[in-house]
């Protein structure tokens, strides 16, 4: 009888972390929820940090200090090169840097022909990608400026984004991280 019930509590347990993960799968989030769903329960679970292999070491520096803020242990399963993956799709994902310096964000982008398409001087931009073809519930955020010091910056307001309050699928960033910036939300 005893065991019975053990093995009934731990049905329910498994299937009560099954339903969460089909939750959090298949809910539509918005900047709002950040750091969901790159980080659930302390753990970054199947959650990459996407750094071009092209890029400047500001774009580094900005992983990982987004990875610092979420209190992640920095490991090379975490920080990845976009050259080291397949698909930016097939995890949940946080790119740094634009397309540019970046195949992940290109992918998230359709591969534009000019890669500095809807980047300006000055400005950054963090938006967040759900329900794209062969994502399977997977949500990626692209964390990208026109410069290395325009994507340094939006890491930084992400980084500190208890500080902030996100809304929205697109927030953009203006100004210098020595000087004052603005943040204004897209949608």
């Amino acid at each position: 009888m005893l065991q019975i019930k053990k093995s009934k509590k731990m049905i329910f347990f498994v299937m009560l972390i099954l339903l969460s993960s089909f939750v959090i799968s298949t809910r539509q989030f918005d900047l709002l929820d950040y750091p969901i769903p790159f980080v659930v329960n302390g753990s970054s679970g199947n959650t990459l940090i996407i750094v071009g292999e092209n890029s400047k070491a500001e774009d580094t520096l900005g992983a990982i200090e987004i990875a610092n803020s979420l209190e992640l242990n920095i490991s090379s399963e975490l920080i990845v090169l976009d050259t080291q993956i397949r698909s930016v799709k097939e995890s949940n994902a946080i790119v740094v840097g634009g397309p540019c310096v970046n195949i992940a964000a290109a992918e998230l982008l359709g591969f534009p022909d000019n890669c500095d398409n809807g980047f300006y001087s000055g400005k950054s931009k963090i938006k967040l990608f759900q329900g794209m073809e062969g994502q399977n519930g997977n949500v990626a955020l692209l964390v990208a400026g026109y410069s290395a010091m325009d994507t340094r910056l939006a890491c930084s307001v992400l980084s500190n984004y208890k500080d902030y309050n996100f809304n929205g699928k697109e927030i953009e960033t203006a100004g210098s991280i020595l000087n004052d910036m603005v943040l204004n939300s897209v949608d």
